[in-house]
């Protein structure tokens, strides 16, 4: 270029920056650096030549920082970057507010000082840049297409803000200006798509500070909305794909819906193999490996986890070391090594989440919201690490990471409660091994600061509030642990609302076994209300159940006097209770993303909906205690005419309420323990599956320590003389609900030291579940009445010997009973479905089968009939079925195991085949413990049913004829026994006889 061109063209200004705005061009084209230089140095050149008059000198000045921006972009360099800010600077200052360039010069200026905040964290650049963003949204008129994207940017700005500072204003500013953007929006369906799902973005992030459940419930709306408008191959398809994946797995986490949790991972599915170049590809790994890692949590999948890890080392590689969204990913892969240390127990696995997770906390800026999180989950590592190597330095760690995450979460923020829970746990720990009162103490401070965050969910509320409650009993502060455990009772309660499935609901109530009963227990300490103790044992056991039994009562009383009450209730009812078979899955053909969301809403809006009805039903004149724990009146009503006898025990002590139609009493058992009765079971657990064990030690340390002191203080002190028994009701707690009280005592020639030779016994889960099996109005026998007969000699594809000898003579003998009983007998196809619809209209059901006990789910606990590997009848088919239209009278399950719960954390919800029978509607149901011998159920099967025949088909006559059964196999056994023992003695030998001959009363099968 010559001299006297360039002299030239300093005189045109014009030209020059027209020249390099060419070269900036071509340099886009050619990726040339040379061009873009070029274009820098021409720009430059034509704000240098031109007067301060110029005409176009704002243009030329914005052009110079336009390329300087660019080249800022290409090279990285901050030097660029602040020339371009303070050429805008420049041009703004001397502009009239009301030019019309000034919305697209505030626009530029704020967008590069943004870009300056991600290279330098200097916050005062971002403040800067909202401001610019604010004055460029209030500049643009209303009518101005470019208001919406103008508004998208300014919520993502506050957004940004928001990540460095955690300040609840910034996300709420940044969801105020995604609120507008969307009614700003075009009908542009690409737009249309972003806008909804930024707000979406911004609601569920808010929920992450507030646990609002408004705030996340429409984020999924909005976010399942965008995914529904937007375009299928559009990439920004994958982030909203993603988002919503991350906000159902939010939901999923708080309220515990598995539903929630599998439309998460499909949704993550529908996005496909996402390609390299996607730039949303590093958020969808990790909401993808953030999903499976929660999947693993409920399936316990090694499969799963492993899944997880690797989707989040892939994103990890993907990621530049500054790159904002690496510590998360660190974070996160530190849980599932976590997770995985749990599983294989090797020291690498956690020693991995250990290192891990101090890279993302240094990763992380000092003052960053989210370091608190990664501190916690460090904590934690440091203690699971310490439960493996008993190193106080780990425990020590764990105790100062904890502590120093709590200093640096806000005292309302919904995860500080979790982060005062896990220290308390950690103090407490270190209490037990070095006794310092100071760590008590504290750990004491931390559960009950955690206690008054009302942010926190239910569930560790409940936490703290029972291990507060634990801390002051055992320093016999008696009052404060009484009033502690009752709250924790109380939030019990709220943790499974009515609108989750069964199964969630199982999953949720895990690990809360024996609350109630501490709570129980404390207010006895306190010297407290007896009544009150056990309303809260009521209150806070059996919780499944007693959600079904007050939707599924009698409301004869309510629609009396408040019938259009009564309407409501059952059309809530009616939403609530549906078999869980029938509700919409992302199996069903036809279901989409949206109308599974619209059918869960439908279900928590029901649920809502139907707590307030019960308020207002409460409200009316007489309904006070409608739904509630029966009152003393309703107790003692209840044990009329037979005392129930409600057997409580915790770690500070152990009791008996006796309830009888005139009082309530409370028997102290000294010399049970629940450490014991908990020893006992495990023991009687793993003996069962032994051909032949001694059960007499069991029945004898049972009848010492619960059975003889109840009957004795009942006045039950010996075999009434007249012959007629009297009844109990025995309802066990905790571990003994696994013991057979029926049978305790010393089974010996002569003794009537025994629970069979005083009363006849029935069982229940609680007193509420008595009063409502007998609100169940049963018929009596009419000409079209049946008895619904089913025997499964063999079981197909069952492991070892499915053939069962007796089942055909027990199903024989039945239907001989029949016509003397006024039944018709029917012996369905074997089949699930067809046995769950003559279910019913069925007055007895008698099944001679295999029961099978599921120690992990106990609602998928089953009867095997031919179809069971395809569709087992499991506890939660028969529980989903309401039949109390017409309830059937009895339930004979003549399996294996149908009363078993070998779940131990679900122990107080008493989840398994006899229950799910009464749930249903069955009146009467029979069932086992343990492993039985179907030549023992066809003698039972023989007693139960004479006696119906000769007495009626009464409630004392299903009991009577189980009592006389078990009382005549027992007789039988004794008998054999005591001629084994006369062989034996004539031998003049210790152990003689075959095992059949030396089992006599010790054998379990007659229990």
């Amino acid at each position: 270029m010559s001299t006297q061109w360039k002299q030239e063209m300093r005189t045109r200004p014009n030209m020059i920056s027209n020249l390099a705005n060419e070269l900036g061009k071509l340099s886009d084209q050619t990726d040339s650096i040379d061009d873009l230089n070029n274009a820098v140095n021409f720009a430059a050149m034509a704000v240098c030549s031109m007067p301060s008059n110029f005409v176009r000198r704002t243009d030329c000045l914005h052009v110079l920082a336009f390329w300087l921006g660019k080249r800022f972009e290409r090279v990285g360099s901050i030097q660029d970057l602040t020339g371009a800010i303070d050429i805008v600077t420049a041009v703004l200052n001397a502009m009239p507010l009301d030019h019309p360039d000034r919305p697209l010069r505030l626009y530029s200026r704020g967008y590069w000082l943004s870009e300056r905040f991600e290279k330098t964290k200097v916050v005062d650049d971002l403040t800067r840049s909202i401001n610019d963003a604010t004055m460029t949204v209030d500049a643009t008129p209303h009518t101005d297409p470019l208001r919406a994207g103008r508004l998208d940017i300014l919520a993502s700005r506050f957004e940004r803000r928001f990540d460095e500072t955690g300040l609840i204003e910034d996300i709420d500013s940044a969801t105020k200006a995604a609120e507008m953007a969307v009614e700003a929006a075009d009908e542009d369906i690409t737009n249309r798509a972003k806008h909804l799902n930024n707000l979406g973005n911004c609601l569920g992030r808010r929920y992450d500070q507030t646990a609002s459940m408004v705030d996340l419930d429409r984020a999924i709306d909005l976010i399942t909305l965008s995914v529904e408008v937007g375009h299928r191959h559009h990439s920004d398809r994958v982030l909203h794909l993603s988002n919503l994946g991350t906000c159902l797995q939010r939901r999923s986490l708080r309220v515990g819906s598995m539903d929630d949790l599998n439309r998460a991972i499909e949704v993550m599915n529908m996005a496909g193999d996402v390609s390299h170049e996607n730039p949303h590809r590093i958020t969808y790994l990790i909401a993808r490996g953030i999903g499976l890692g929660m999947l693993y949590g409920r399936t316990k999948s090694l499969k799963d986890l492993n899944s997880a890890i690797e989707s989040l080392t892939i994103a990890e590689d993907a990621c530049s070391r500054d790159h904002p969204k690496r510590p998360i990913i660190l974070s996160n892969l530190g849980q599932f090594f976590n997770d995985r240390f749990l599983e294989t127990e090797l020291t690498e696995d956690i020693d991995r989440a250990i290192e891990y997770t101090t890279g993302a906390i240094d990763a992380c800026p000092e003052n960053n919201p989210t370091r608190a999180s990664y501190l916690n989950n460090l904590g934690m590592h440091f203690g699971r690490r310490y439960t493996q190597s008993g190193s106080r330095e780990d425990l020590s760690r764990a105790i100062d990471r904890t502590s120093e995450a709590i200093d640096a979460s806000p005292r309302q923020h919904p995860n500080r409660a979790v982060r005062l829970y896990n220290i308390g746990d950690w103090l407490i720990r270190r209490f037990d091994l070095i006794r310092s009162p100071d760590d008590r103490d504290r750990a004491l401070s931390c559960y009950l600061e955690g206690l008054r965050c009302e942010a926190a969910s239910p569930r560790i509320r409940t936490w703290l509030a029972s291990d507060a409650a634990e801390v002051y009993g055992s320093q016999a502060k008696w009052k404060e642990s009484s009033q502690l455990s009752e709250e924790a009772v109380t939030l019990l309660s709220t943790v499974s609302p009515r609108s989750l499935k069964h199964t969630d609901k199982e999953h949720a109530l895990g690990g809360f076994f024996g609350v109630a009963s501490l709570a129980a227990s404390t207010i006895l300490n306190a010297n407290g209300d007896v009544i009150r103790a056990l309303q809260l044992l009521e209150l806070g056991r059996g919780i499944i159940a007693s959600l079904l039994m007050d939707i599924r009562g009698d409301m004869s009383d309510v629609r009396e006097k408040h019938p259009a009450l009564a309407d409501k209730f059952i059309t809530l009812r009616d939403e609530l209770d549906k078999p869980e078979e029938t509700l919409p899955s992302l199996m069903s053909p036809g279901n989409t993303i949206a109308s599974l969301e619209s059918s869960a809403k439908r279900r928590r809006e029901a649920d809502q909906r139907l707590n307030q009805l019960i308020t207002e039903i409460r409200n009316q004149p007489g309904f006070n205690n409608f739904l509630l724990p029966p009152t003393a009146e309703s107790l003692k009503a209840a044990a009329n005419p037979d005392p129930i006898i409600v057997i409580n025990l915790s770690r500070f002590r152990c009791d008996a309420f006796l309830i009888e139609h005139h009082q309530i009493r409370v028997l102290n058992l000294p010399d049970m323990t629940l450490t014991e009765a908990e020893t006992r079971a495990r023991h009687l657990q793993s003996s069962r599956l032994r051909a032949f064990f001694d059960i007499s030690p069991l029945l004898e340390w049972l009848w010492d320590v619960v059975a003889r002191p109840c009957l004795d203080e009942l006045g039950f002190k010996g075999p009434p003389p007249d012959g007629h028994l009297p009844r109990v009701w025995w309802i066990p707690t905790g571990p003994l609900s696994q013991l057979p009280l029926h049978a305790a005592g010393y089974h010996t020639k002569g003794s009537s030291e025994t629970v069979l030779d005083r009363v006849m016994s029935s069982y229940a889960s609680s007193v509420k579940s008595l009063i409502f099996g007998r609100r169940q109005d049963v018929k009596p026998p009419s000409s079209d009445s049946h008895a619904l007969l089913v025997a499964m000699r063999e079981t197909p594809d069952l492991a070892g010997d499915g053939i069962l000898s007796f089942a055909a003579d027990e199903l024989k003998m039945v239907k001989d009973f029949c016509p003397s009983l006024n039944l018709q007998p029917i012996m369905p196809k074997l089949r699930r479905d067809d046995v769950l619809e003559l279910l019913k209209s069925c007055t007895i059901f008698h099944f001679a089968g295999h029961g099978k006990a599921n120690s992990k789910e106990p609602s998928l606990s089953c009867l095997l009939l031919e179809d069971w590997k395809a569709k087992p009848l499991t506890v939660g088919d028969i529980r989903d079925h309401r039949l109390q239209g017409s309830p059937p009278f009895l339930g004979f399950l003549s399996a294996c195991s149908t009363g078993a719960n070998d779940t131990g954390k679900l122990i107080d919800e008493g989840i398994h085949l006899i229950n799910s029978f009464q749930l249903a509607g069955f009146r009467h149901v029979i069932g086992t413990l343990w492993e039985v011998s179907d030549e023992f159920c066809v003698d039972v099967a023989r007693v139960l049913y004479r006696t119906l025949r000769d007495e009626g088909m009464t409630d004392v006559a299903v009991c009577r004829g189980l009592h006389f059964a078990v009382r005549e196999l027992r007789d039988e056994e004794m008998k054999k026994g005591e001629e084994a023992r006369k062989r034996a003695e004539a031998r003049d030998v210790t152990l003689v006889g075959s095992k059949t001959e030396m089992q006599s009363a010790m054998n379990p099968y007659w229990v």
